[in-house]
């Protein structure tokens, strides 16, 4: 397996939990201190992620939709437009999920969703 980090074992935390912990610390009023023990992370390790995130996605405004300039702040109207258009295509996708799934079960007579608790057998 190859790995992109330097040290050429795998990251012990997701890239999607970086940047939510990232974008959080930049858009809220929450410090390093407060975060770290709101997600039982170290000061350093959030951090870390804040520079992480600056590096990564820094020059890729046009697909962030949150700013990561700390000199200009995004708005409040337009963040919360852009987060009601984010939750708005969430729940479509949902939607389109449990459709799928229901089609799924209707055209071939078996119930695809796992449930909760269950093991999956030795194959």
């Amino acid at each position: 397996m190859s790995s992109d980090n330097k040290g050429g074992r795998e990251p012990v935390y997701d890239n999607g939990f970086k940047v939510s912990v990232a974008r959080e610390y930049l858009t809220s009023k929450l410090g390093y201190g407060k975060l770290a023990k709101k997600h039982g992370l170290s000061l350093t390790t959030v951090r870390y992620f804040v520079k992480w995130y600056k590096a990564h996605y820094s020059s890729d405004q046009q697909s962030s939709p949150i700013s990561v300039n700390e000199s200009v702040a995004p708005s409040p109207d337009r963040e919360v437009e852009e987060l009601r258009r984010q939750l708005q295509q969430a729940n479509l996708k949902v939607a389109a999920w449990e459709m799928l799934v229901e089609n799924a079960r209707q055209e071939l007579g078996v119930d695809i969703v796992k449930k909760y608790g269950t093991k999956q057998s030795g194959k």
